[in-house]
C-alpha cells in the first residue's frame, strides 16, 4: 500500500490554528498530530485534517458540509470517531475555529488516556 505523505504546508498551517490549545504534539502518520490528555485530537494525514468528535456534532458537521467524511487512515480502516475535512474548509476561518473548539472541547472532556503495560514475549507483564 502506497503512503500518501503528508501535506506539510497544510500540517504548518493547522500547527497555527491549534497554537492557543492546550495540547502535545506527536509525530503520526508522517506529520504533527495533536493530543489533549495523552487522547488523539486532530492531525494531519496527506492532504486532510482529521478532527475526533462525538456522534452528535460528526452528524452535525455532516449535515453542514457534504465534503466531510469518515475518517479512513487505510481502505477499509475507519476510525470511528472523526472526520476529515479537507483544506478547503480549513481556510475558512470561522468554519475552522468553530469546529475545532467543538472537537476539543470534547477530547478535553474525555478521561485521560491510560497506557497498557508493555507484556514479555510470555504473554506475562513485564517490570517496569
Amino acid at each position: 500500500m502506497d503512503w500518501e505523505k503528508a501535506d506539510q504546508n497544510l500540517g504548518e498551517y493547522l500547527a497555527t490554528l491549534v497554537a492557543g490549545y492546550a495540547c502535545k504534539k506527536k509525530m503520526m502518520f508522517g506529520a504533527s498530530v495533536y493530543f489533549v490528555n495523552d487522547n488523539m485530537w486532530t492531525g494531519v494525514k496527506g492532504k486532510i485534517v482529521f478532527l475526533r468528535l462525538s456522534e452528535n456534532d460528526r452528524s452535525a458537521i455532516q449535515a453542514e458540509n457534504d465534503e466531510i467524511r469518515p475518517f479512513e487512515p487505510a481502505p477499509g480502516r475507519m476510525m470511528k470517531e472523526y472526520v476529515e475535512v479537507p483544506e478547503s474548509k480549513l481556510t475558512d476561518d470561522e468554519f475552522a475555529h468553530k469546529w475545532l473548539d467543538i472537537s476539543y472541547s470534547y477530547v478535553k472532556s474525555l478521561p485521560p488516556k491510560v497506557k497498557k503495560e508493555k507484556k514479555t514475549k510470555s504473554g506475562k507483564p513485564g517490570r517496569k
